[in-house]
């Protein structure tokens, strides 16, 4: 049995009880091995003590946990720095407390790619392997730490080569997973009532789903206002779930501004705060359309294919790896993100809202090529790639 490594950055924890994408891909990837049992897994996360107590029913997937000194509501995205005390504490604790050598790969889930060079360095590279969650900023210096690199879509993978980052050779594409069956579970009328009692939800409102983080590349402010200018604004009620850093609470100059536009429709928008995982598709229970309008280049977007699976007649953007996922327009509006995003938005979700037979239709086409990214597909395509790696 192949001894694998997974190396999680120094912020959420696996099993992903605090959120987080990545996280929760990895807590995916060692549920699948639970049933499938090919792989003795080794996950390397943040200390967690839920997190921990959960980590216990696991058979095939040991773990080993560090402290980290994280201050409680640092915002993620600042934790990539090489100077990080917090990152290079976290490094130095894995260093001395984990002999690498005996592992068959080791994977490094994102984070700080180039910070793990001393780390890695007395690896075999061509068992050292980059799981590229997100748009790498790097240079052709990466290629001296790592023998291969996964990434999440075409688009990443041609962005890395095309910029002479990475030789594309070295380079596999292994699309994002999700427990489809989590999101095509439904709830009872009654609690469907509750929570759309709790939300503010009339019964003939026609609910329109956000879920993300509430930061600008992912095109909020843009879709408040479409929405203020949709001309069924009245028979409308748009959900915000998510926050600028995911299970954390912190309130950010642009979270301000989303909060301004809000009031000027006011009992048009309900933010939810962040929501686990785990619970979420009960909010696609109560929503009628999913929109996920991204305006930066979004390496691949699990947010489309949870609403998908769900249903959720989608509109969204041509942004990086998401026409990757949508594949038709049989699958989902997308919009182009030129001057007349706003516009053209609103005028996709008035379209939705008055043509009751297109959403009917969206909805059975994205469920099938949701299919397409459930979790024994995400699971296979990595045995396949260590496969092929063993035959080089």
């Amino acid at each position: 049995m192949k001894k694998i490594c997974l190396i999680i950055p120094n912020v959420f924890p696996v099993p992903a009880v605090k959120g987080g994408a990545c996280e929760q891909l990895v807590t995916d990837f060692i549920n699948e091995n639970e049933k499938y049992k090919k792989l003795d897994i080794t996950v390397i996360s943040p200390f967690d003590e839920e997190a921990e107590q959960r980590s216990k029913i696991y058979n095939y997937t040991k773990f080993k946990y560090i402290q980290v000194n994280e201050e409680e509501n640092k915002v993620r995205d600042l934790f990539y720095s090489e100077q990080d005390k917090d990152f290079i504490f976290y490094k130095n604790e894995i260093k001395k407390s984990v002999d690498l050598q005996e592992f068959d790969h080791i994977i490094i889930e994102g984070g700080n790619a180039e910070g793990y060079r001393d780390l890695l360095q007395d690896c075999d590279k061509e068992k050292c392997i980059l799981h590229i969650h997100g748009n790498l900023e790097g240079n052709k210096e990466i290629e001296e730490i790592y023998g291969y690199f996964i990434t999440v879509s075409n688009f990443v993978a041609e962005e890395l080569a095309q910029n002479g980052i990475i030789s594309r050779d070295r380079i596999y594409t292994i699309y994002n997973g999700i427990n489809i069956e989590k999101f095509e579970k439904k709830i009872s009328k009654k609690e469907k009532e509750e929570l759309r009692e709790k939300y503010n939800i009339k019964n003939d409102d026609i609910v329109i789903l956000f879920c993300g983080r509430t930061v600008k590349t992912k095109g909020v402010k843009e879709l408040l206002l479409a929405v203020e200018q949709m001309k069924n604004l009245d028979k409308s009620k748009l959900l915000i779930v998510g926050n600028s850093n995911f299970a954390k609470e912190v309130k950010t100059e642009y979270d301000q501004e989303l909060f301004d536009i809000s009031k000027r429709i006011p009992n048009k928008v309900q933010f939810t705060g962040f929501i686990n995982n785990d619970i979420l598709y009960k909010i696609h229970n109560i929503s009628d359309i999913a929109v996920v309008p991204t305006i930066g280049e979004e390496a691949f977007g699990l947010v489309v294919v949870e609403a998908m699976s769900s249903g959720l007649p989608l509109i969204t953007t041509i942004s990086g790896g998401i026409p990757e996922i949508v594949g038709t327009d049989d699958n989902g509006i997308l919009l182009k993100k030129d001057e007349d995003f706003v516009s053209n938005l609103c005028k996709a979700l008035d379209y939705l809202i008055d043509n009751k037979e297109v959403r009917e239709k969206l909805s059975i086409a994205e469920k099938k090529r949701a299919k397409e990214f459930d979790l024994d597909h995400y699971y296979n395509r990595f045995i396949e790639f260590f496969t092929k790696l063993d035959r080089l």
